[in-house]
């Protein structure tokens, strides 16, 4: 287990949250396909499309924090499955079927998948 400063953990904290509202915000878009919600779906895709590149940037930091974990760096390189999920979505954002499609059989499982081995590493510090 790596020894992590307060504001490595704080990171790491932010992080797992993030993932979480991540995931949350993926279930209420998905929902949205069966029971409308109009343009706040639409808003809130957008705004997980934002988090998604702001993962993708914190886990360059914590492949270099965990370089050592050769297991754990493996699964944050996965997420660029997660990223190419999602930019099958470029274009599409008018196509309601495209859209629903790619969002509940390719990035929302992409990401689930993603998120769970990625969390099982980070517990550990989180749970301190």
């Amino acid at each position: 287990m790596a020894k992590l400063t307060s504001d490595a953990l704080e990171v790491i904290r932010q992080y797992a949250s993030l993932l979480e509202t991540v995931e949350e915000g993926l279930d209420y878009v998905e929902a949205s396909f069966s029971a409308p919600r109009g343009m706040h779906a639409d808003v809130l895709l957008g705004d997980i499309l934002l988090a998604l590149g702001k993962i993708g940037e914190t886990n360059v930091y914590l492949s270099r924090l965990f370089a050592e974990e050769s297991d754990f760096v493996r699964h944050l390189e996965r997420f660029a499955d997660v990223l190419e999920a999602a930019e099958a979505l470029d274009g599409k954002f008018a196509d309601a079927a495209a859209k629903e499609r790619i969002v509940c059989e390719r990035l929302s499982p992409a990401f689930q998948a993603w998120k769970m081995a990625v969390a099982s590493g980070l517990r550990r510090y989180i749970v301190q």
